[in-house]
C-alpha cells in the first residue's frame, strides 16, 4: 500500500516517472538493417555455396577419372606380367587374348597346341586352347578402345595415332604372345573410359618389359 502511494504521488512531490521504452515494437514488421541479411546478401551466399560444391564435385569427378584409367591399366599390366611367368614357369609359349564369352568380358591365356605359336585361327579351331583366365573384365568405366573425337597423339611421337577401330595390336593380330624363354610378341593395348581418358600398355618384345603411358584429351603428348 504504501509502496503505491508513493508511486503515483503528484508531480512536484517526490514522484517518480517511468521514461517511456526506445524503439519498442509490437508483433511483426519489417526487418531492420540489424536484424538479420537482405535478399542481395542472401542470394550472394547461395551463389558461392553453389560455386564451391561445383569445385569440389568436379575434383571428385577428376580424381575418380585418374583412379579408373591408371587402375585399369595396372590390372592389363598384370595380366601380361603372369602371362610372361606362365610361359617362364611352364616353359611353354602361350598368348593373351582380350575376349568375349557369353556377355562377359576377359583377359584369357591360351596354350600353344603345336609349336607355330598361339594364333586365331588355331584358338578357333581348337588347336590352340585356353589355359585359364587371367583376369574377369567386370569393370564398365574402362574397355579397350581408342578416343573418338580428337586427334590422339601417336606414343611414339610420329603424328597421329591412326586405326582408332584397332585398340589392341600385336603386330597384326590382337594376342600378345610369350615364349618359354620369355620374349614376347611386341605391341600395345590402348584403354578408354569413354570420355576424356587414354592409357596405352606397351610390351617390349625381346626383354618383354611392360610400359605404360596416359594420355588427356586436348594433350599434345602422352605421360608417364
Amino acid at each position: 500500500y504504501e509502496e503505491s502511494r508513493f508511486l503515483h504521488r503528484p508531480s512536484g512531490q517526490g514522484a517518480v516517472k517511468t521514461p517511456p521504452a526506445r524503439g519498442r515494437v509490437s508483433g511483426p514488421g519489417p526487418l531492420s538493417p540489424r536484424a538479420g541479411v537482405s535478399a542481395v546478401e542472401l542470394v550472394g551466399v547461395l551463389a558461392i555455396l553453389l560455386a564451391l560444391g561445383t569445385v569440389a564435385a568436379t575434383g571428385v569427378s577428376h580424381l575418380r577419372s585418374v583412379v579408373s584409367i591408371r587402375s585399369a591399366a595396372a590390372e592389363v599390366g598384370a595380366a601380361l606380367y603372369r602371362a610372361r611367368m606362365y610361359a617362364l614357369t611352364q616353359a611353354v609359349n602361350v598368348g593373351l587374348k582380350y575376349r568375349v564369352r557369353a556377355g562377359r568380358t576377359e583377359w584369357a591365356l591360351y596354350g600353344d597346341g603345336n609349336g607355330n605359336g598361339v594364333r586365331s585361327a588355331e584358338i578357333a579351331s581348337g588347336v590352340d586352347r585356353p589355359i585359364g583366365i587371367l583376369v574377369t573384365w567386370g569393370r564398365n568405366d574402362v574397355w579397350p578402345g581408342i578416343m573418338k573425337g580428337a586427334v590422339v597423339p601417336d606414343p611414339d611421337g610420329s603424328g597421329r595415332l591412326t586405326g582408332l577401330d584397332d585398340p589392341i595390336r600385336f603386330n597384326r593380330s590382337d594376342i600378345c604372345s610369350f615364349s618359354a624363354m620369355g620374349e614376347s610378341t611386341p605391341g600395345s593395348i590402348y584403354l578408354w573410359d569413354g570420355r576424356d581418358r587414354m592409357a596405352v600398355v606397351r610390351v617390349y618384345g625381346r626383354t618383354g618389359k611392360i610400359r605404360t603411358l596416359f594420355y588427356r584429351r586436348g594433350d599434345r603428348e602422352w605421360t608417364k
